[in-house]
């Protein structure tokens, strides 16, 4: 819930073995998300929370064994997607 935060970025993290999500962009614009690797996690991985996120880059990520979420907390966490895009002004 940043609002614009041109030049942040998150880069070159591992996340592996998350209960809930990976990285997820809320009300947050012109982000970097690069490099980074995501291994056995449940829910949602790299997201974009709820469609009014803009500009931002997801480049060179990995998600691999995305499972669905045990405890929803949302509509969608039963059908977990590694990438979770709910707007299409965003670099993929």
């Amino acid at each position: 819930m940043s609002d614009s935060v041109t030049g942040s970025s998150v880069r070159r993290n591992v996340i592996r073995q998350s209960n809930q999500r990976c990285v997820v962009l809320h009300g947050s614009n012109e982000i970097m998300v690069e490099n980074n690797v995501a291994y056995d996690t449940h829910g949602h991985c790299y997201i974009l929370e709820d469609g009014a996120e803009m500009e931002n880059t997801f480049k060179d990520n990995l998600g691999a064994k995305t499972r669905n979420q045990k405890h929803s907390i949302g509509a969608t966490d039963k059908k977990a997607a590694t990438f979770w895009v709910t707007n299409t002004k965003n670099h993929l």
